[in-house]
């Protein structure tokens, strides 16, 4: 549900594990009373029916089952990296908008550092330039 939910915040950051439960609460129902319909709804990136092994007529219900609990945490696994690339990307474009916006060079940004060592306690560190720099926001 953790996972779930760290997901769901990536769309939306004001979700906790309740809204979400909430949110899934039929889908919890539905898994509970027809345990094989769910995994006849993953898309074949996540589970192809040509890829699992079965019996003479090919797998049954409960071959499926257990290949797409046993790939479940890769596909989890994916899809947070995914999400982490996204934030990086979304980092680094606000880098470059500062940097265009204090007219610095890259190296000029990168000799950026901080003026004292961040106290243990501190959840946020300010930048100082060792440089005073005109800053022109835009209206």
């Amino acid at each position: 549900m953790r996972r779930l939910t760290r997901i769901y915040q990536w769309i939306d950051p004001t979700l906790d594990e309740n809204a979400v439960f909430e949110m899934q609460r039929q889908n919890f129902v539905n898994m509970v009373r027809d345990p094989n319909k769910w995994v006849a709804s993953l898309p074949p990136a996540i589970l192809d029916r040509v890829e699992v092994k079965g019996g003479w007529f090919g797998p049954n219900e409960g071959d499926l089952m257990r290949e797409a609990e046993k790939r479940l945490p890769q596909v989890l696994e994916v899809v947070e990296s995914m999400i982490e690339t996204n934030r990086r990307f979304e980092s680094y474009q606000a880098e470059v908008e500062a940097i265009a916006q204090l007219k610095i060079s890259f190296h000029e940004w990168l000799k950026l550092s901080p003026s004292d060592a961040k106290p243990d306690s501190a959840e946020l560190m300010y930048i100082i330039p060792s440089k005073p720099l005109k800053l022109q926001l835009s209206s």
